[in-house]
């Protein structure tokens, strides 16, 4: 996902949809020619408490109004809305602002990953280096290489790395979304180090063995690893 938004014009004006029924408030009471009645004239000279009271409230509303003056405009952007998103590739390719999540022992630089294959979503890694893709992941005790994928790509500074023994518990971090089984059991990006590298695949909550990551042109796992999180 990416967030790109367009600067306004200066003029105030709806955003696109229908905010004929939302938003817009009462219409005022209109006087002669289509004008307001003049605020110390007539009815509105002298409001009441009660009156005084609802013009407040108003006027609360009014400055608790979301951009563009409408109350139901969307925001440009939530704090819940992560600021890394999935890039699709392909052969070899990687894209700007990849997160690197992994390194060969000669120290080539592997990128988080993932890729569909037999109807999951597995996390693996990817890099100019690997053979017949660019990315390789771990699936029914092989090592996988594909030529499409998907790299993460973002701020890597808002992402961390928690330590994990055995099967994957979530307990008091959110692991980056990253995929699925066919069966649909989600499954989680992972790393951990492997004869001098740090090598990356997956991990989850149903995966007994801690972790699974390709290496070697075997599927091969681990105990011991780390699973990428939101900081």
């Amino acid at each position: 996902m990416s967030y790109n938004y367009q600067q306004g014009t200066g003029q105030q004006g709806p955003p696109p949809g229908n905010y004929s029924q939302q938003g817009a408030g009462p219409r005022p009471n209109m006087g002669p020619g289509g004008f307001a009645p003049p605020p110390n004239s007539g009815p509105h000279m002298n409001p009441n408490p009660y009156q005084q009271q609802q013009q407040q409230q108003h006027h609360q509303q009014q400055q608790q109004q979301r951009p563009g003056g409408y109350a139901n405009a969307p925001t440009p952007y939530s704090q819940d809305q992560p600021k890394v998103h999935w890039v699709a590739a392909s052969d070899n390719r990687i894209p700007p602002q990849a997160v690197q999540g992994g390194v060969e022992k000669d120290g080539t630089p592997l990128f988080v990953a993932r890729a569909r294959y037999k109807g999951g979503l597995h996390p693996g890694k990817a890099g100019q280096h690997i053979q017949d893709g660019g990315c390789a992941i771990g699936w029914g005790h092989k090592e996988v290489n594909l030529r499409e994928y998907d790299v993460l790509c973002g701020d890597a500074s808002l992402l961390k790395w928690v330590g994990q023994k055995d099967e994957l518990v979530v307990q008091g971090f959110r692991p980056v979304e990253a995929g699925h089984e066919e069966t649909g059991e989600p499954l989680f990006i992972a790393k951990s180090m492997y004869e001098g590298s740090q090598q990356l695949g997956k991990c989850a909550p149903h995966i007994k063995k801690g972790m699974s990551f390709p290496y070697g042109h075997k599927e091969r796992t681990t105990d011991e690893y780390k699973v990428l999180a939101y900081v």
